[in-house]
């Protein structure tokens, strides 16, 4: 290939390191979001559909994707009873499928806070859009992420994020302006994010309105179409002056 192009710094790294990539070979242009579904969610009456997944003084703390170990949800379940011992309306929500259900589930009983976690299994776009609206939070705990685009869905969303500080959610997520970033894989740091969101609503929706307009700023797919069409201009300009 003439050029690369990589949706995060971090994988620009990953393609350095792993292919022998020069580094002046590779562009970073960011994965987008489409606001305008997010949009629509906000006009629906969602009071039948939360009860659905919350009491009604329930916090709601909204994790989906894999159930896998790099997506850290084992982190998360670690560190529900943390968050519970100092804010106990909160109900965590983790939708998706994936090895660990069992396995995690199970856990969630044995550390006592079963009742407190539901495992929704595969949800679709509309019923994720809907919780990312009615979450209080959501938390993307994973040890390995080569973007986060579900962080940039919730910030979509204008849901507050917890996200750990590692591959490209750390170029996503600025801490304490677009969300919170904590220590990768350790519940500790994770159940401190958590309860720091919880506990201040009105921080959490001045970092969640930052993040709205971050995304609708850089994250667009006119700009990201804009980036890609020059770089590919890039490419035809360079070619047609080698002398083969």
């Amino acid at each position: 290939s003439w050029r690369v192009i990589a949706c995060s710094e971090y994988m620009a790294g990953e393609i350095r390191e792993f292919f022998g990539c020069p580094a002046d070979k590779i562009d970073v242009i960011p994965n987008g979001v489409d606001p305008t579904p997010f949009q629509r969610v906000a006009q629906e009456d969602l009071r039948g559909f939360r009860a659905m997944y919350a009491l009604p003084d329930e916090q709601i703390v909204f994790n989906v994707g894999r159930v896998v170990y790099e997506k850290g949800v084992h982190v998360l379940v670690e560190a529900a009873p943390k968050v519970l011992a100092q804010t106990p309306a909160a109900k965590f929500v983790i939708a998706g499928r994936g090895p660990m259900v069992e396995q995690l589930r199970h856990r969630a009983w044995e550390l006592g806070v079963g009742e407190k976690i539901l495992f929704a299994g595969f949800i679709s776009d509309e019923d994720r859009n809907r919780l990312f609206h009615l979450a209080d939070c959501a938390v993307f705990p994973s040890l390995y992420e080569p973007f986060g685009i579900v962080a940039l869905e919730a910030m979509a969303a204008k849901c507050p994020v917890v996200v750990s500080e590692v591959g490209g959610l750390k170029e996503v997520v600025k801490h304490a302006e677009t969300g919170i970033t904590v220590y990768p894989d350790n519940p500790d740091s994770l159940a401190w994010g958590i309860v720091h969101t919880l506990s201040r609503p009105d921080w959490a929706r001045q970092r969640a309105e930052n993040a709205y307009r971050m995304v609708l700023e850089l994250y667009n797919w006119d700009r990201i179409a804009r980036l890609t069409v020059d770089v590919y201009k890039r490419v035809v300009e360079e070619r047609r002056h080698v002398d083969w």
